[in-house]
């Protein structure tokens, strides 16, 4: 049997010059298309002045700029942020005994890391409106800094544009609360010619850091910020945007047992919680476009129409109770 002379292994010169060459097109092919992609997509990363002002500035981010330099939305830059202040949010509350939340109006100038309470004096805190009478009674609180309000339609006052959450802790202080962190969840609207148009939206945490500077009030730690361009594009007429917006910032659900005592459909549609009472919170989303209206078909009487358009406009939801340690 004759056998095969051997031949050597490897490629030829023929061979790799071939395979160089369908690389270069493929890898150019790549490049080319990327840039169509890049060059298809909407900006995400322009950067706006934001005129806050310095008594904003400071009191939201302890600073003594004027300006806040915000990425305009949609922003993932900001999201990543989000997505850390929410798990932070999430350790927060799961290691809580209390979560109060209170509708605002203006800023939160009140971010104490105790307060004043005696258990026979006092009373139960059950429900934020509670939580609220008793910060005014004995904290000397400002009784127009956080509403008393009772869920959507409860009033014609409306609903309130900013919130604070208010998550307690076990205290080792005889006769105060402790606060473990505030989160404050603000709305600032831009209409003026001078201004860019539009809504800042912001998140920020105010928790206890080492060797604070007031050992009784808590300190700024972190935050995500945001600004939505108005829905609809028109700088001469800002009533075409009037009704962007971020409401209800959080609803609460009371025990179904507060039936018992009948008040009105807006308020007793919400007596939905068997056992504890509990909240849907909702933040801003960063990679949402704009903040503008969305429909909502639910009748007066169905808790449902308070937020069923808040599912379009943001993924950061979460349902938080009352009284989590318990």
């Amino acid at each position: 049997m004759k056998r095969r002379a051997h031949q050597p292994g490897g490629y030829t010169s023929v061979e790799l010059l071939l395979v160089v060459a369908l690389s270069a097109l493929v890898i150019g092919g790549a490049v080319v298309s990327y840039g169509t992609l890049v060059r298809s997509q909407p900006s995400t990363s322009s950067v706006v002045a934001v005129p806050l002002g310095l008594a904003r500035m400071q009191n939201f981010f302890n600073s003594n700029a004027s300006t806040s330099n915000v990425a305009m939305a949609p922003q993932y830059g900001a999201l990543a942020e989000a997505e850390v202040l929410r798990e932070q949010f999430v350790t927060d509350t799961i290691s809580a005994t209390a979560v109060f939340c209170l509708g605002r109006d203006n800023m939160n100038t009140w971010r104490p890391s105790v307060i004043t309470y005696n258990s026979v004096l006092h009373g139960e805190l059950d429900t934020p409106q509670k939580f609220r009478a008793h910060v005014v009674a004995n904290a000397g609180v400002a009784a127009s800094l956080y509403r008393d309000y009772r869920n959507p339609l409860n009033d014609a006052a409306g609903v309130p544009q900013n919130a604070s959450i208010f998550v307690l802790g076990y205290s080792k202080y005889a006769g105060y609360l402790k606060v473990n962190a505030i989160y404050d969840i603000d709305f600032v609207r831009f209409t003026a010619k001078t201004d860019p148009n539009g809504i800042h939206a912001s998140v920020k945490r105010y928790g206890e850091v080492e060797n604070p500077p007031n050992p009784t009030l808590l300190t700024y730690t972190s935050d995500y910020e945001v600004f939505y361009p108005p829905s609809a594009m028109n700088a001469t007429a800002p009533a075409h945007w009037a009704t962007d917006g971020f409401t209800p910032l959080f609803v609460t659900f009371e025990r179904a047992t507060r039936l018992a005592l009948r008040e009105s459909v807006a308020i007793d549609r919400f007596k939905r919680a068997s056992e504890r009472p509990f909240y849907f919170i909702w933040w801003p989303d960063p990679s949402a476009r704009h903040l503008g209206a969305i429909p909502n078909t639910f009748a007066a009487t169905d808790p449902r129409q308070a937020y069923n358009h808040m599912a379009g406009r943001t993924a950061f939801m979460f349902v938080v109770p009352m009284f989590p340690a318990l």
